[in-house]
């Protein structure tokens, strides 16, 4: 179990509609199971996938009830993340039935699969006990049917100690005392000792304190007697051993998030990484205890099942401890390590999908409305005179004004008030303040915390007395037309995450509200229809409860679901066409996408397909050699805005919600490598170029008026510093310019045009050390930086930036084409789609301006791995390869048969892409009618020949293959193995309900 994997899956698991997202995947299971089991040699591997994630939810679970004597004990503010007894329990339920149906009785499983039916007992153990941990009753007759559909059905000749033990002994015990009062007693008694190393989810998983030997050393006393006490010793050690791992996970889930609030060297994000090293010494400590207790007496079966979870959850590469016996149990525990690997992040990918394929539904947005209400009534409500100091009121000066400070309850602080405490703790803000700023840079405590909360952040809203005009004025107009709701595009997913901090127990009421102040004036539309419901209020009474209005209220339900089915009835939901179950033949196929968009990696080893916002990327490999068809491969990613590749990984930008995420595959793997969420300002900045390296170790982007570098590591993906200064538009002043000298200053407004940035174009040396800019500013100058990749700390290479005019028919809508470094001759190219001819080539050593009329309206242009040839598609119908010499020139070929029968309206940019993938080769790809055309061409003595493959087949073929359930694409529907002497056994199996909503298929 990788616990940085884990994260990810915990991050996208923070949702209030936890409930269905497990129907789902118990309803996606047994559709694959009733779909793909005919044939008696399918392979069960793939269908264990949804057990694993069972058994993440449930672990989860387990991590939200920790430290608590019963579910009662739960924070409020969790309670809609935890999932119910019923639900728990069907999942149960449907856990014995997957076990009949892929290890039927009373036959054998074969040795290899055997790990697998184990892996079930041990989710049926997890799920029973979060019924434990809950501490709720269930009906005895229910605990019967479980127990005894249980029993039915382990009832294979070749069952393990372990599995007898579970089965037949210690899930049962369990099971009666489910909701019993003498083992909640009991439990109660036990956290009392247990608790520095239990710590509830709510006062923060760590940092943690390692229990005491002498502790472990009972419980495994206990563990190993078969006595009345059995069960609490178990429990307790295994939630002891499961606290440590929720730590680490929480670790990395909070230090994610720090990093990109305040980056990897902030004094928080080294604070977490303290907590972490710390929390794994206590798993290695705990782990070799608990191992070296099974070394002595490995028959037992209780310590057996602690040393399969500890070896199938360890994630390094050596067994924790170096001894025969625990190497070889190591060893035979490798496919499950894997499989949970594999299983965690589609697991991830399975989420994401959803979440933004469901934005409006399962009682998200009705969720976040009720949130949303009640949040800003307390909002409200604390801005009232009575928090303020009375005589603070009756001074002049600063007291209309109101300030929102960053703490943890998003206090609206006086700026009298404020201006007293700036006065003597922060001279340089109280001098700021007295400008009446807007926003506002602090270091002060905040004047109406209990505590000493340290506040940063300032920002003005309206006075107190102007919004309570304003609402009252709203109150009582009745004209207004707008949604009682927030759209979805104006709401943040109130379940995008379960990296809730952790760490201070302030955080617990206002997780969201302290990342982001809210102010009442932000959503005029959602207070106007809320408070229009009574014409005759008051301004007093905007203040009262009537804005967190209980969700059974049946009024407010029915207007919001008619505004809801109002709102839907606008949305497009970015599905991919032809993904449904069941299609119609057709032999015209899948309909091309009506704005394609492809590009080459940067090694030209494949090409990526996508369309505009669409639901995928195919990825076709063409390294098979002469004669060999083209490999494809689809990664389905909803929201696609951008994608690169480099050699063997291949990048993809996605619009999930209401920000980007990058996510990274290698080859062509359905699990991603690694993903990162973008934090940007505003979700409609485009991101209009991005670029991978050749060695595939950056990936780079533009948004908006920046540029954004990131480092792909292993399983994470760092952002790279381009030093200061990078995006201060002012610096490009200091240029030396080529051709023509400094504008002079204009105008306030002139000047602003002058330094916007039309365009910028990115790429990678062929070598990978160097990175080059080109930016076109409103200024008609072009200005080049080449930065030097082969430190930690990117700087710009010296004498290695220039600029140079423009031709004056140069429009402001941004006609770059490309931008290449050759590192031999220190020169770089720039490719544009001009009217006229254009300066192309260039040395960074002289200020010399080369200009080619093979270089006019270059269309695509590319660069070989040696970085000293390149090869143009101009808007000629031409194709030139040029080999770069001394002092900036360019030796040009023409390469007469590569344009051959490419249809003139190819020749614009956006519509044919060019690679070089060798020094003799080069590759173009454009649509013509339908068809999805992929050329080679080859080049050697003089001799020149192509040939042209049409990909529409290989696009046809994947775009009706369904998204990766299990990866048993091949398998064929087989007949169910159970046998009809077990029917009535399991007759007390429960169907799994339905959700109480129209849902749309997760994936």
């Amino acid at each position: 179990m990788s616990h940085p994997l884990v994260a990810a899956v915990w991050e996208q698991l923070g949702r209030r509609d936890l409930a269905n997202i497990l129907r789902e995947i118990i309803g996606e299971h047994a559709l694959d199971i009733a779909l793909y089991q005919q044939d008696a040699q399918a392979p069960v591997e793939p269908l264990i996938r949804s057990v694993f994630w069972i058994k993440t939810i449930f672990d989860a679970q387990r991590t939200y009830l920790q430290g608590l004597s019963s579910v009662h004990d739960c924070h409020p503010y969790f309670l809609p993340y935890l999932l119910p007894s019923e639900s728990v329990f069907s999942a149960l339920m449907y856990l014995v039935k997957i076990k009949l149906e892929l290890f039927p009785c009373p036959k054998s499983t074969d040795g290899d699969l055997i790990r697998y039916r184990l892996l079930i007992a041990h989710t049926l153990l997890v799920g029973i006990r979060v019924l434990l941990l809950r501490g709720e009753t269930i009906d005895t007759d229910r605990k019967y049917k479980l127990e005894r559909a249980m029993r039915a059905a382990w009832r294979n000749p070749d069952l393990s100690n372990v599995e007898r033990f579970l089965i037949t002994d210690f899930l049962p015990k369990a099971i009666a005392r489910i909701g019993s009062s003498d083992l909640s007693a009991t439990q109660a008694f036990l956290l009392d000792s247990g608790k520095p190393y239990l710590p509830p989810f709510a006062t923060g998983l760590y940092p943690l304190t390692g229990a005491p030997d002498r502790l472990i050393t009972d419980l495994l006393t206990g563990v190993m007697k078969n006595d009345s006490d059995q069960l609490v010793s178990f429990c307790l050690l295994l939630d002891i051993l499961w606290a440590v791992d929720s730590a680490v996970i929480q670790c990395h889930i909070d230090r994610r998030r720090i990093s990109q609030e305040q980056g990897y060297t902030s004094p928080a994000a080294y604070q977490v990484d303290e907590a972490c090293n710390q929390a794994q010494d206590i798993k290695k400590k705990l782990t070799r205890t608990m191992l070296a207790a099974f070394d002595d007496e490995f028959n037992n079966a209780p310590l057996r099942i602690f040393a399969t979870i500890i070896l199938s959850q360890s994630a390094g590469e050596h067994p924790p401890l170096q001894t025969r016996r625990i190497r070889d149990t190591w060893s035979q525990m490798s496919p499950i390590r894997d499989s949970w690997e594999k299983a965690s992040g589609q697991f991830v990918r399975w989420l994401i999908n959803r979440r933004v394929q469901m934005w409006d539904c399962n009682g998200e947005l009705e969720a976040f409305s009720h949130d949303y209400q009640q949040h800003l009534t307390q909002w409200l409500q604390s801005s009232s005179a009575s928090e303020v100091d009375r005589k603070a009121q009756l001074k002049t000066g600063r007291s209309s004004a109101v300030y929102v400070v960053n703490c943890p309850a998003v206090h609206p602080v006086p700026g009298i008030l404020l201006e007293e405490s700036l006065r003597s703790h922060d001279k340089r803000a109280y001098e700021q303040l007295q400008g009446n700023p807007e926003f506002l840079t602090i270091d002060i405590d905040c004047p109406l915390c209990p505590g000493n909360t340290k506040i940063q952040h300032a920002r003005m809203i309206e006075p107190l007395e102007q919004l309570s005009d304003a609402l009252h004025f709203l109150s009582d107009s009745d004209a207004d037309g707008h949604d009682s709701l927030p759209t979805s595009r104006d709401t943040t997913s109130c379940s995008s995450s379960l990296s809730h901090s952790t760490s201070q127990s302030s955080r617990l009421e206002s997780t969201e509200l302290s990342k982001r102040p809210i102010s009442p004036t932000i959503y005029p539309a959602a207070l106007s229809k809320v408070t229009s419901k009574q014409p005759t209020a008051t301004t007093s009474e905007v203040f009262t409860p009537t804005l967190s209005r209980s969700r059974t209220d049946q009024t407010f339900d029915r207007q919001a679901i008619k505004t809801l089915s109002r709102d839907l009835k606008n949305v497009k939901l970015p599905f991919a066409g032809g993904t449904g179950l069941f299609r119609k033949g057709s032999s015209r196929g899948h309909q091309l996408p009506r704005q394609p968009r492809f590009c080459f990696s940067t090694s030209g080893s494949c090409l990526l397909f996508w369309g505009a916002g669409s639901n995928w990327v195919m990825r076709f490999d063409l390294g098979g050699g002469e004669g060999k068809k083209p490999k494809g491969h689809k990664y389905d990613i909803p929201g696609v805005q951008q994608a690169a590749a480099g050699d063997q990984r291949c990048a993809v930008i996605a619009s999930v919600g209401q920000h980007y995420e990058l996510i990274v595959f290698e080859n062509d793997s359905d699990v991603p490598q690694a993903y990162l969420t973008i934090e940007t300002e505003n979700r409609s900045f485009p991101i209009t170029c991005m670029v991978m390296s050749r060695n595939d170790r950056y990936v780079a982007f533009t948004l908006q008026d920046q540029v954004r570098v990131y480092e792909i590591c292993t399983r994470t993906i760092q952002r790279v510093s381009l030093g200061s200064g990078m995006d201060r538009l002012s610096d490009f002043g200091d240029r030396a310019v080529m051709g023509a000298s400094p504008s002079a200053k204009g105008t306030a407004y002139e000047a602003k045009r002058q330094k916007a940035i039309i365009e910028r174009k990115l790429q990678f040396s062929a070598d990978g050390k160097h990175f080059v800019i080109a930016t076109h500013l409103g200024d008609h100058y072009a200005y080049v930086d080449v930065w030097n990749c082969t430190f930690q700390q990117w700087s710009i290479v010296p004498d290695r930036s220039k600029s140079f005019k423009l031709p004056p028919w140069t429009s402001n809508d941004g006609d770059f084409t490309g931008v290449f470094y050759d590192n031999t001759q220190h020169a770089v190219l720039l490719t544009a789609f001009f009217a006229k001819e254009y300066p192309s080539f260039f040395s960074m050593a002289d200020d010399k301006i080369v200009n080619d009329s093979f270089s006019t309206r270059v269309v695509h242009a590319a660069q070989s791995p040696s970085g000293t040839r390149f090869i143009f598609a101009n808007g000629r119908q031409e194709m030139y390869v040029c080999d770069s010499k001394a002092h900036g020139r360019l030796k040009p070929s023409l390469v007469k048969k590569a344009s051959s029968k490419i249809p003139e309206s190819a020749f614009r940019p956006g519509q044919l892409a060019v690679s070089f993938p060798q020094e003799t080769e080069a590759l173009a790809c454009w649509v013509k009618s339908g068809k999805l055309l992929l050329r080679t061409i080859r080049m050697q003595d003089g001799i020149e020949a192509f040939s042209d493959y049409d990909l529409r087949s290989d696009f046809d073929r994947l775009a009706v293959e369904r998204p990766l359930a299990a990866d048993f694409h091949t398998q064929r529907r087989r007949h169910s193995l159970l046998s009809s002497e077990l029917v009535a056994e399991i007759d007390g199996l429960p169907s799994v309900p339905r959700p109480d909503l129209p849902e749309l298929s997760s994936m």
